[in-house]
């Protein structure tokens, strides 16, 4: 009983370990990257912060990041498909192990003692117990065909899990861009105020003049259509706040309410964005991770099926007891086993095997051109967000300057226009002149603001510290 218990572990193991993988290994592609980036600044270090969004200096967004990665639904859902991807890969494992289990019975049946040839001591109540394990039908791995299977779920599970901090990554940079917007209506919103106050008194200023008799009625019809056209620009900002407020709500898990908004912002322009050198891309950027992930896993694929083309080795097994008094149950004399190996050989598979070779190497290559497009347009988007911060720093620089000039004209042209030496008009357009340089200096620290979103995100940053172990 002993030996073949020996006999039954012994053929396990040597089936464990006698296979040889099949189909081809998977080596980490070699990509040829550019040295530096086009449109690179100076004293650019490696170094892509997992926070960077600290370096805006802002409380109230940090609190709504924080948010944002604890309870948003998508990242919840992504969590949840890489447990999937975690349980099958545990399914995958379980190929290399029997399956054994055991059982017990007992059962007691009564024979008819009025049938022929029966002697007198004949008993026609029987008795029967039995205790048995039993393994059932275990592949044994001689292809490697659970070895590549493994390779690819665990290559799978890579994939799920860097796709799972890709979507961290993104839900944060959205959470910052929706209050970048956010931040940029409430300055427009702001701005719209004081152009009406002003507007207001200027027409004030235009209906006292008419009334003393030294100004014009037209003064006092444009001055106060001015006044009507500033009222009317405030509802539709305010919609828009509102809008921005339930999209930011969705990002961080929670129903549509109002948010705070800090007063006091670090200037994004001043701050250094370290781009670093093109070749640490491609192990910061979790999409490129996830695609590379996807490859492996399809080419392991190749292997799981070349291994349909051999013939499989199976193994089944049981050892146990049977006995008609339950005394004598657990003894050698009431011991009972079993051994079966088998082969199946394929013979005429109708062309199924090769085209589910020729389906894996075809997935194969549409995740070799998925990883390569994926680098490509990952290295497009840090060279677009780089010139377009240095695009947005020159219309910042223009801007300013153009603002300074504006303020100076507004002051003389007051100035005249209450000496009456001028009409309302000229004083009309220089009020919407500077009205409209005061909102496009907002739409610029808005764009600079998300342009630095952008290129934090497009360098990987935002999801070392979540990275898998």
């Amino acid at each position: 009983m002993k030996s073949i218990f020996c006999t039954l572990l012994w053929a396990v193991a040597a089936a464990m370990i006698s296979g040889c993988a099949v189909g081809p290994d998977f080596t980490p592609p070699k990509v040829d990257v550019p040295n530096e980036w086009k449109n690179k600044e100076q004293n650019s270090s490696v170094e892509v912060l997992s926070k960077w969004w600290e370096k805006l200096n802002d409380p109230v967004l940090n609190a709504l990041v924080e948010k944002g990665l604890n309870q948003n639904k998508e990242i919840a859902i992504a969590a949840a498909q890489n447990e999937i991807f975690m349980a099958q890969f545990g399914i995958v494992k379980s190929n290399f192990l029997p399956q054994i289990s055991a059982n017990g019975s007992v059962s007691r049946q009564k024979l008819s003692s009025t049938t022929s040839n029966r002697s007198s001591t004949f008993n026609d109540h029987t008795t029967s117990y039995g205790l048995n394990m039993a393994m059932s039908q275990f592949e044994i791995d001689f292809w490697g065909k659970f070895a590549r299977a493994e390779e690819s779920a665990k290559a799978s599970l890579l994939a799920s899990e860097y796709n799972h901090q890709l979507i961290r990554s993104s839900i944060a940079a959205n959470v910052v861009m929706s209050y970048n917007s956010l931040l940029a209506q409430h300055k427009l919103l702001k701005n719209g105020h004081n152009n009406v106050s002003l507007a207001e008194q200027i027409a004030s200023i235009a209906q006292a003049k008419w009334d003393q008799g030294v100004g014009s009625y037209q003064d006092v019809l444009q001055a106060g259509a001015a006044a009507d056209e500033a009222r009317s620009m405030i509802p539709p900002i305010e919609a828009k706040i509102m809008v921005l407020e339930n999209a930011l709500s969705i990002l961080i898990g929670e129903f549509p309410k109002e948010f705070e908004i800090e007063k006091n912002h670090t200037v994004v322009s001043s701050i250094e964005v370290p781009a670093g050198i093109p070749s640490t891309l491609l192990k910061r950027r979790p999409d490129i991770l996830a695609a590379e992930s996807s490859w492996h896993a399809a080419n392991a694929s190749i292997g799981v099926a070349k291994a349909d083309y051999f013939p499989s080795f199976s193994l089944t097994g049981l050892f146990g007891f049977q006995s008609a008094d339950l005394s004598k149950l657990i003894q050698a004399p009431s011991s009972v086993w079993q051994i079966a190996p088998s082969v199946t050989l394929p013979i005429f598979t109708a062309g199924r095997v090769e085209n589910q070779v020729n389906v894996a190497k075809a997935q194969t290559k549409e995740a070799q051109a998925h990883y390569e497009q994926t680098l490509l347009i990952a290295f497009s988007e840090v060279e677009n967000a780089l010139k377009e911060r240095r695009t947005l720093l020159a219309e910042e620089k223009a801007l300013v300057s153009a603002q300074k000039q504006y303020i100076q004209a507004e002051v003389l042209g007051k100035a005249e226009y209450d000496n009456g030496k001028t009409g309302y008009l000229p004083l009309l357009i220089l009020r919407q002149s500077l009205l409209s340089n005061e909102n496009k200096i907002v739409l610029n620290e808005e764009a600079t603001r998300q342009n630095f979103v952008t290129l934090c995100k497009a360098l990987g940053g935002g999801w070392e510290e979540y990275q898998m172990k």
